[in-house]
């Protein structure tokens, strides 16, 4: 007779809230995954996709095997034959020997994809890793979604992870740039069910603000009304609404001076920006900023937050920066009910204090920096193509530069001129299917992990959770820390896999060990949780803030750099003609970033590809009517989509979803089907394709056109275009 079902405590790993998920286990396989009912957070709340991850954990699709590159005819040719672990790993270790020995340690390059982040035994591990490769050629996702944030933090506040976090629970007002938490959950943000927690602002009293270039769904009658905002303007907004607060409402100029220095550069900075000068590129009245200063600055508190949708423009630093500011001189900062910093199980901001003031470095395209160790993703393609110490071979950890990197066929031109490509993956993705070697990973239901992201600096509900592997690994996957481990022990450099006690839960426990807490002690844990103590108001200053005078800087001269930029560009706004359209990214429930391209219960309606969404006023201008097949272009590049209108955008904006463009994937069988286009083959790369200041790629407010290509009825699939 053949044991029961046993139920297994775990957490989802797509995105920021890991919320709780009880894993339903029959006879070595997972069977079920719900939302656990007993989580002391999450308290029986997860959105569909961390359920829906069953079908990837159980895809026939899945990387099962190492596999090497066989066959001639170049990397679009050929196929994949299964190796050994130990084959695979002498092959690349010795390859990049040699290539080292040819070009230069910096010839290596790594990428590191999103899903690295939510992978609690790599990211504590990651920067021990990353050393072990010996290279300053490192590139990852963060570029492309977040970096804006940790550049102006470490300025600001002279720590990368220092992130105020809008106080939800408590707060009486909550303004919120570039999100739309009903679909994405929030970024660098933990908390449960959110839209639960907007819909209590409202009830108690409060106000919740949106603004976004289209009415997103998480503006209801119970949340909050939206401010439709015209693309890659909010640093105009800010800044217009930091002026207001400044000049006409007035301080507490005591209380700012108890905690920062500047603030003179600052208000000569913001002088420039008067909601009359901002109200026209923004597409909100004067009188509406103005109407918004008063209300944020009458609420008895007031929370701010921005996300991708901001960091992703031309000013996305610079934007950080003003909301920072606002915060502080409305009396918001360091309050209950405001921005607040939660330090969770450590104090990890000391850990990434500023080095030091100036980070800009002379390489071969002259000035540029790094953010947390990151080189700018925009300007991949240049380092493999310049002459002097390029890059030859690349190692891409659970990421698919090809659809994430604008750049389009540049880009993978210049992939396929390298030596040796890595993946390390569930899948074959586009990526890899021009690599040399697709290394199989563990996905979330077959490794122990920690929450470990979620646990320092940003919960607002803190807790810190282990799971054990909910069941063992499918054929010969591995887990993303063992297989670099073990290329680097091949390598002949010291590794996580060199001494048994020093593995990867060693880093973990010693985070831990702040909290009084140890990975054993949680195992003991109802639902192998511990809920800690909730976050302190004055510990932004009293801990987020790392200059060594303890005060925010609120004018950082690193920020002059871009003074120029700011005006720069609104000239350009302000000279666009009137019909300009600007392209932006749409989330939906479909897709996240690629994650579940692959799960064809998502593929429904529209949905089944990639079409861009258009308002319908902007529609009738251009004659078009929903399912013409159409192409859209910027500067940059060309893609073919169906136009569906979509009354939520605002006149003048239009929207695809990131993670598209998988029609190559050849052993992606449902993603290939739906493979819809590669919306980044739009944006710019190189120099002019990211934001000095952090390396932040240019991804939204794309000026773009659409046109016909022929009329036809219904809504198709469309051709893959990539």
């Amino acid at each position: 007779m053949s044991a029961p079902a046993r139920q297994v405590h775990t957490f989802c790993r797509i995105c920021e809230p890991g919320c709780g998920l009880l894993a339903t286990v029959d006879s070595g396989r997972v069977v079920g995954l719900r939302p656990d009912p007993d989580h002391p957070v999450h308290r029986g709340f997860s959105c569909h996709k961390g359920p829906h991850y069953l079908d990837v954990h159980s895809d026939p699709d899945r990387v099962d095997h190492p596999l090497r590159r066989v066959g001639t005819g170049g990397r679009r040719a050929g196929d994949f034959v299964r190796v050994s672990w130990d084959e695979a790993v002498r092959d690349i270790a010795g390859r990049l020997g040699e290539i080292r020995d040819k070009h230069g340690r910096n010839a290596l390059a790594v990428y590191q994809g999103n899903p690295s982040a939510f992978n609690g035994l790599y990211y504590a591990n990651a920067a021990r890793i990353a050393r072990g490769f010996d290279t300053r050629m490192r590139f990852s996702a963060g570029t492309q979604d977040t970096s804006a944030k940790y550049a102006a933090s470490e300025a600001v506040y002279g720590a990368s992870m220092a992130h105020p976090i809008p106080d939800l629970l408590h707060t009486h007002y909550f303004l919120c740039l570039g999100s739309n938490p009903q679909v994405s959950h929030m970024t660098l943000i933990h908390i449960s069910d959110p839209m639960a927690k907007l819909r209590a602002i409202a009830r108690r009293g409060g106000t919740v603000l949106f603004v976004n270039p289209r009415r997103i769904e998480s503006s209801t009658p119970e949340t909050g009304d939206v401010l439709l905002i015209t693309p890659d303007t909010d640093f105009y907004f800010l800044a217009g609404l930091l002026h207001e607060i400044v000049f006409r409402i007035g301080f507490d100029r005591a209380a700012v001076e108890r905690h920062a220095r500047g603030i003179e550069e600052l208000l000569a900075f913001v002088s420039r920006y008067p909601v009359e000068r901002v109200a026209g590129v923004t597409g909100i009245s004067a009188a509406t900023i103005a109407r918004v200063a008063d209300e944020f600055c009458a609420a008895p508190s007031a929370s701010i937050y921005m996300a991708t949708g901001v960091n992703q423009g031309r000013l996305g630093t610079l934007a950080y920066w003003m909301l920072t500011m606002v915060s502080l001189f409305s009396g918001n900062l360091g309050r209950r009910g405001g921005n607040i910093y939660s330090r969770g199980v450590a104090d990890v901001v000391q850990n990434s204090r500023r080095r030091r003031a100036d980070p800009f470095f002379d390489g071969p395209f002259g000035e540029i920096r790094t953010v947390g160790g990151d080189l700018p993703a925009a300007m991949l393609p240049d380092f493999i193509e310049q002459a002097d110490d390029p890059i030859r071979a690349l190692i891409v950890v659970s990421g698919n530069p090809l659809l994430s990197i604008g750049g389009g066929d540049r880009l993978r031109r210049a992939l396929e001129s390298l030596d040796l490509i890595v993946t390390v993956d569930l899948y074959r993705t586009v990526t890899g299917e021009i690599g040399d070697y697709i290394l199989p990973a563990t996905d979330w239901l077959e490794r122990e992990d920690i929450n470990f992201l979620n646990t320092m600096g940003v919960a607002m509900e803190p807790y810190v959770q282990y799971t054990p592997a909910v069941v063992e690994p499918v054929g010969e996957r591995r887990d993303d820390w063992w297989i670099l481990s073990r290329i680097q022990q091949e390598m002949g450099t010291p590794s996580l896999l060199d001494d048994p006690e020093d593995g990867p839960l060693a880093a973990v426990d010693a985070v831990l060990r702040e909290a009084d807490l140890t990975v054993e002690t949680l195992k003991t844990k109802p639902c192998q949780t511990e809920v800690l103590p909730e976050a302190v108001p004055s510990d932004v200053f009293d801990i987020a803030v790392q200059h060594d005078d303890g005060l925010i800087d609120c004018c950082p001269d690193l920020f002059r750099r871009s003074f120029d930029d700011a005006e720069r560009v609104l000239e350009g706004l302000v000279a666009e003609p009137d019909d300009q359209l600007k392209l932006i990214t749409r989330r939906t429930h479909f897709m996240v970033n690629s994650w579940l391209h692959n799960i064809s219960v998502l593929k429904q309606g529209v949905h089944q590809d990639n079409p861009v969404w258009m308002n319908p006023d902007d529609m009738r201008r251009r004659d078009l009517v929903d399912g013409d097949d159409v192409t859209v272009r910027s500067r940059h590049g060309a893609v073919p989509a169906v136009v569906v209108g979509d009354d939520t955008l605002r006149d003048g904006v239009v929207a695809m979803t990131h993670g598209w463009g998988q029609g190559r994937a050849r052993g992606l069988n449902v993603a290939r089907r739906h493979p819809g286009v590669n919306v980044n083959q739009l944006a710019p790369t190189g120099a002019a394709g990211y934001d000095p200041l952090s390396n932040q790629s240019h991804l939204t407010g794309i000026n773009v056109e659409v046109v016909r290509r022929r009329q036809r009825s219904g809504v198709a699939n469309i051709t893959e275009y990539f």
